[in-house]
């Protein structure tokens, strides 16, 4: 049965240890040879920083193929240190494929049987199997492919990314959920199952989101990476940014409304070392947000992504009774502009977004999860984008927001569908007069 306890306040840390910055497959690599930014003393350090903000948190540290077979003496002295760590504080060791963009490059069976044999590696390594995998976005036959191999969480999603690295993937819901077998953004329903948790990769800011890519203006990805945050911006206009987006997911509301306030970042091991050799105080500026968060919200738990996968999955036996609602008003940092407040709606049946701002009251976004939407076939492809009716990018004309009267006139199934998954809420009351 599921339970009906809610889970509360929830933080997951993910880091990556690699060779190249994007390991495309075994053997063939893009970008820049990080390897000399990599060592057993950084990790060492990520480690023992994390824990100064929250001794009894627990790291997903994420291997590429390059990270997991070097035998070079640097490589083999960061798994014998990751080992220990390990075991010293219940940490979990995942395979991440492909450089976040698997699919990119491997046909599905290349990057199933890439999955599968780290597996066996980590296995060797570190004396327990991945129960999770840091994938960036992932085909559904190779979640499903995870899931029998016994990982049963999988970030395999990064929520609204468009324009932005190397393969687009804005559409899905952004908390977690059971993905179908014929798209990964899609919540599966019935034997379209897959038996996986699904889980985003990076908390962005959900009114800088609805930008696409990123100019010197604004960043799409703007929210809890220390890469959009810290690396970037001026210390004061990083931190505000990291407390306003943490605040719409921790505050009582947010709780309340999903039963669960979830944050989660990666700070990949070679971006702490840029980090470091600009401001040596920027690892600490990192963990002082981590800090302050627990100070605050004494509540707040750091498991592994695997650990919140299972904590997740013991209250959610399928999507079937989903309704999360989430809402941020800007926080004054560049495309999070003051002012605006968005609201989104996520089900298993559909996502809508609205945008208040001094012009109203618009959908920006409408999204039908109930159609027969399917992932792109071969390689090769960034477009694995889920665009709906209205998406919440703005790259197409039909993608104008709507006044909320209009839309809601030209769908009237959707005041019956909101009332069936958020009945008397005050945010569906509220749509209802403004409507």
């Amino acid at each position: 049965m599921e339970s009906s306890q809610p889970i509360g306040r929830r933080l997951t840390v993910n880091t990556v240890i690699r060779r190249h910055q994007i390991e495309a497959t075994r053997t063939r690599s893009l970008w820049e040879d990080e390897t000399e930014l990599h060592s057993a003393a950084l990790v060492e350090r990520f480690s023992d920083a994390v824990r100064s903000a929250v001794p009894d948190a627990r790291i997903t540290w994420a291997l590429s193929w390059g990270a997991l077979t070097d035998d070079s003496p640097r490589y083999r002295d960061i798994r014998t240190t990751l080992a220990r760590i390990t075991r010293d504080h219940g940490d979990d060791v995942a395979f991440v494929p492909g450089g976040f963009f698997a699919n990119l490059y491997g046909s599905r069976d290349e990057v199933s049987r890439d999955i599968l044999d780290a597996a066996d590696l980590i296995s060797d390594h570190f004396g327990r199997d991945p129960r999770s995998l840091v994938a960036g976005f992932l085909a559904a036959a190779n979640i499903a492919a995870a899931r029998e191999r016994g990982m049963r969480t999988v970030q395999g999603n990064i929520w609204s990314q468009f324009d932005i690295d190397l393969q687009d993937g804005d559409g899905s819901i952004a908390y977690p959920y059971y993905p179908s077998r014929s798209h990964f953004l899609v919540p599966g329903r019935g034997d379209e199952r897959i038996d996986a948790v699904q889980l985003d990769g990076w908390t962005v800011d959900l009114v800088a989101a609805r930008a696409a890519g990123m100019s010197p203006d604004h960043n799409s990805r703007l929210g809890l990476g220390p890469i959009e945050t810290l690396h970037r911006l001026p210390r004061a206009e990083a931190l505000r940014e990291l407390e306003a987006t943490s605040e719409a997911h921790f505050d009582a509301r947010n709780v309340e409304r999903n039963g669960l306030g979830w944050l989660t970042v990666n700070y990949e091991i070679s971006e702490v070392a840029r980090g470091l050799a600009v401001d040596p105080h920027m690892l600490d500026a990192w963990t002082g947000w981590i800090r302050g968060l627990r100070d605050r919200w004494p509540d707040m738990r750091i498991p592994t992504i695997g650990e919140f996968g299972e904590e997740w999955r013991s209250r959610h036996r399928d999507n079937e009774g989903l309704a999360y609602l989430l809402q941020q008003s800007g926080s004054g940092v560049q495309a999070s502009r003051a002012g605006e407040t968005v609201t989104w709606f996520m089900t298993a049946d559909y996502r809508l977004g609205v945008l208040e701002d001094e012009e109203g009251v618009r959908v920006f976004d409408y999204t039908d999860y109930t159609g027969t939407e399917t992932e792109p076939g071969g390689s090769g492809d960034r477009r694995w984008s889920l665009l709906g009716e209205i998406n919440q990018k703005g790259t197409r004309p039909q993608d104008r927001p709507q006044p909320i009267a209009t839309f809601l006139a030209a769908h009237p199934d959707l005041d019956a569908a909101l009332d069936d998954a958020y009945g008397d809420a005050p945010e569906v009351r509220a749509l209802r007069a403004l409507a």
